[in-house]
C-alpha cells in the first residue's frame, strides 16, 4: 500500500485584501423644499416621456422629503437620532413632537413607500392620491421645521 503525503496548500499570490472602511456618507444637499418643489413640478407637467413613470417619481421625491424633514428635525433636536434609519426615527417622533404630526407622518411614508414599489397587480398612484400625498408632505413639513428653527 503506498502512502500518499498529505498535500501542503499552494501559496497564494498575494495576501487576502481587508475590506476598505467606506467614507462616511455625505449630507443630502436638497432640502425638503426642494424635493417638494420637484415633486409640484413632475405633478404638473406630466409628459409622454414620463408616462407610467411620473407617479412613482413623485412618490419617491414626497417620500425623500418626508425623510428629510425628519432627518433634519432630529440634526437639530437630537443629533444621535438623525444618524438612524427614518423607521426608528418615527417611532421616537411621538415622543418629542405631537402625536398627530407622528401619525401623519408614519401613515404618509408607508403610502408613499407602497406607491414607489412596483407591483404586478397594481396600478401606479392616481394623480388625486399623489395631490393628497403632496398636501400630507408640505403638512408634515411645516409641523416640524419650526422647531428646527
Amino acid at each position: 500500500m503506498t502512502t500518499i503525503p498529505p498535500a501542503t496548500p499552494a501559496p497564494t499570490a498575494r495576501p487576502p485584501r481587508l475590506p476598505a472602511s467606506l467614507p462616511p456618507p455625505q449630507p443630502p444637499t436638497s432640502t425638503p423644499e426642494e424635493l417638494l418643489a420637484g415633486a409640484d413640478r413632475l405633478l404638473g407637467t406630466a409628459t409622454a416621456s414620463t408616462t407610467g413613470v411620473w407617479p412613482r417619481a413623485v412618490a419617491l421625491l414626497l417620500r425623500h422629503a418626508l425623510e428629510e424633514a425628519l432627518r433634519r428635525y432630529w440634526q437639530a433636536r437630537k443629533p444621535e437620532l438623525a444618524r438612524c434609519p427614518p423607521h426608528a426615527q418615527a417611532l421616537c417622533l411621538e415622543s418629542y413632537a405631537d402625536p398627530d404630526t407622528a401619525r401623519r407622518w408614519s401613515a404618509t411614508w408607508a403610502g408613499l413607500s407602497r406607491a414607489c414599489h412596483y407591483h404586478g397587480y397594481e396600478l401606479a398612484p392616481t394623480h388625486a392620491e399623489l395631490c393628497a400625498w403632496r398636501d400630507d408632505v408640505e403638512r408634515v413639513i411645516g409641523a416640524l421645521v419650526p422647531r428646527t428653527q
